[in-house]
Formats: C-alpha cells, sequence, structure tokens
C-alpha cells in the first residue's frame, strides 16, 4: 500500500500567542509511516482554511524555508519524524497577494478569486514524494494542520473578559453593567448570558463598545422573574460570525424583592484596586464639571490671618 504521511502536529504554529513575525514555540512536525523507503521530499506550504485549500499568499519562514515554502529529506530508517522547529509566518499585504502566489504557481495554486482569502487564518499543507524501486516519482497523500488564527486580528483573535463592574443584579433585567475585554469588532460581538439550556442576550448597540476593549450594556431579564432565591448565571462574549466564545464570567440574578443594591467587584486577580464602575464613573464626573473659567487659572488671593492660597493651575 506505500508509505503513508502522518500528521503529528505537536502544538499547533502560533499557539503561544506571539505575532505571526515573531517565532513560536509550537513545533509542527511530519511522521512518514515507513521504513522500507530510504528517502522522503517532505514539503510544508500554507493554504486556505476551507476548501479548495489552494495556495495561501502568506508564507513559512525559518530553517529549511525558501519563498514561503520549507522542504526536508526525511530518511524513515533512521528517524522517520522531522520537527519543523522555529517556524514563522510572514504576512503580506493585500496588494502584494498576486506576487506572492505567482512565487507559489509549481504548486497549483491559482490567482483565481484570490480577493476571497481569508488573511487572518491559514493551514499548514505537508506534501511528501519519494522513488519507488522502479524509480518512478511517487506522491504521498497531502495532510492538513488545524486551522491557525492571527492573534492579533479582532476578526478571529481569541476573546476574553477581563472586569465586569457588578457581579449580581435584579432578575427584571435592565441593570447597567460595565465590562473590559481584549480588543473586539463592535458589528460582530455579543454579550450573552446562560443557565443550562436557557440563554439570552445584553442589550447594547454598537456605540455602547467604546475603543473596542470596553461595553456597556443592560443585562437582559431571567428566563423566571418570581425567583425565591439568587440564581447564578454564566456571562460571556461571542463572535457572530463563527461562534466562538469566551470563558465565562459568573453574574447572579436576584429575587425582586432582595432591593436594588447590587455586589461590586474589583476583577479577578486583583485585591483592592478600584472596580470598571468606579473608574467610568469617575470618569463621568470629570466631563460633568463646570469648564474652568478664565479667573481660575490665576491663584486667589491670600486671605489675611488664613493660609496661602494654592499654586497657580496651568490648563494646557
Amino acid at each position: 500500500s506505500g508509505p503513508r504521511l502522518a500528521k503529528s502536529v505537536a502544538q499547533r504554529l502560533g499557539q503561544a500567542g506571539g505575532p505571526w513575525l515573531q517565532p513560536c514555540s509550537g513545533h509542527p512536525a511530519a511522521l512518514v509511516n515507513c521504513h522500507t523507503i530510504p528517502e522522503v521530499k517532505v514539503t510544508a506550504c500554507l493554504v486556505w482554511k476551507d476548501w479548495p485549500y489552494r495556495v495561501h499568499p502568506h508564507g513559512l519562514v525559518g530553517k529549511d524555508c525558501s519563498n514561503g515554502l520549507c522542504e526536508v529529506v526525511l530518511k524513515p530508517q533512521t528517524n522517520p519524524k522531522h520537527s519543523f522547529s522555529n517556524l514563522g509566518i510572514q504576512c503580506v499585504k493585500k496588494k502584494e497577494i498576486e506576487a506572492a502566489i505567482e512565487k507559489k504557481l509549481q504548486l497549483a495554486g491559482s490567482l483565481k478569486n484570490h480577493q476571497e482569502v481569508d488573511m487572518n487564518v491559514v493551514r499548514i499543507c505537508f506534501q511528501a514524494s519519494y522513488k519507488d524501486s522502479s524509480g518512478q516519482t511517487r506522491h504521498l497523500s497531502p495532510v492538513l494542520s488545524e486551522p491557525i488564527f492571527d492573534k492579533k486580528s479582532t476578526n478571529t483573535s481569541e476573546l476574553r473578559i477581563c472586569r465586569m463592574n457588578k457581579e449580581s443584579g435584579p432578575c427584571t433585567g435592565g441593570e447597567e453593567l460595565y465590562l473590559l475585554c481584549d480588543k473586539v469588532q463592535k458589528e460582530d460581538i455579543a454579550v450573552v448570558f446562560r443557565k443550562e439550556t436557557w440563554e439570552a442576550r445584553a442589550d447594547f448597540s454598537q456605540a455602547d463598545v467604546h475603543r473596542q476593549v470596553a461595553i456597556v450594556f443592560k443585562t437582559p431579564p431571567y428566563q423566571h422573574l418570581e425567583l425565591a432565591e439568587p440564581v447564578e448565571v454564566e456571562v460571556f462574549l461571542q463572535r457572530l460570525t463563527d461562534s466562538v466564545c469566551s470563558e465565562s464570567f459568573r453574574f447572579t440574578y436576584l429575587p425582586k424583592d432582595h432591593g436594588t443594591c447590587t455586589a461590586t467587584h474589583p476583577g479577578r486577580g486583583t485585591t483592592g484596586s478600584p472596580g470598571v464602575g468606579m473608574w467610568l464613573q469617575d470618569g463621568d464626573t470629570k466631563r460633568r464639571k463646570k469648564p474652568p473659567g478664565y479667573m481660575d487659572h490665576f491663584a486667589p488671593l491670600p486671605v489675611a490671618g488664613g493660609s496661602p492660597g494654592r499654586g497657580t493651575r496651568w490648563h494646557l
């Protein structure tokens, strides 16, 4: 049946969370399951995430790499496995896509529909060939890695809630909360509340997403409004385009007669620091203050028998 190329990706490239242009700790590897072939040539290249897996404009860089491809020769009788260590992904700009793909046409690449390529995700395609006893070149079936995402892109990056200013609210909903998170796309994000089979989205608009890292929203009403005791639910971010979710935070729905007081916390992993709500409230208070007048730029005259006034304040 001939040799078989097995994929053995110990750790996906880019899993360490660094940008693509830097070396990563993950080492994709190729394993050839055959000990009767003296040499096998293995080529690794980047392809699209989805079928038909066309050659991707981005390229591999590192040891044994040239023009975006990585080529090694394995000797299965000695060591059937090769680890592609210190690999990186060299990104190209959109205007350079055609030129980058033209260099890879020998791998059956195509310039067709290159506008549809997702520049934020790739796969590694392992292709292998060997010569049989008659000298004929044989090609093994290609093997694809799992999708590899650009950690810097908000379209594909990992979602994460950093802090929430409140951890409880009334079961009737409508409680305003502040949430800090890693960068998100305001048109492609939802805040979801979940308890077992029940699920509801928080109420907010794109204008409530501040600089991609903060969301102001109102809690949805819980499924049962006649609660006899508090109920704990999960709160998490969800990207609308691919349904990827963040790890969840805890939120407690309180019975209607529990009162209007809600608890705040400074955020996980932080002790004694002010909560998100306090920060934003402080900012709102400052914005509501009356702007300084002309005379405010001068120090007040000292009062007889009293202490001197403050020094001059400069407003630059």
